[in-house]
């Protein structure tokens, strides 16, 4: 069965991604987004990498990982938000095409 809610209302950027200057709210999946939820805070400057490998992914200095869900039409506009948040972090995009 087909959602009644459209993908791209699920995975706008701007739902995915708060910026709060320093801090940055995300929310991880289309649940938090959907409901509008709390989600995880953390700070701009605690992220190393963004990667784009099938989910993006944004990797915290301490070596943790927060795993982006994404309808794979939206995935590059959410991962070029990301990049623009977090300006310091090293960029990553692994082909899961091939």
């Amino acid at each position: 069965m087909e959602s009644m809610i459209p993908v791209n209302f699920l995975d706008k950027a701007e739902r995915t991604f708060n910026d709060l200057g320093s801090n940055v709210q995300v929310r991880s999946n289309s649940y938090s987004r959907f409901y509008n939820t709390e989600g995880r805070l953390v700070k701009k400057s605690d992220i190393a990498k963004v990667q784009n490998a099938g989910c993006i992914t944004l990797f915290t200095l301490s070596d943790n990982a927060i795993n982006i869900t994404v309808h794979p039409a939206n995935r590059s506009i959410v991962f070029e938000r990301a990049k623009s948040i977090f300006k310091e972090a090293q960029v990553v995009e692994i082909d899961m095409q091939s």
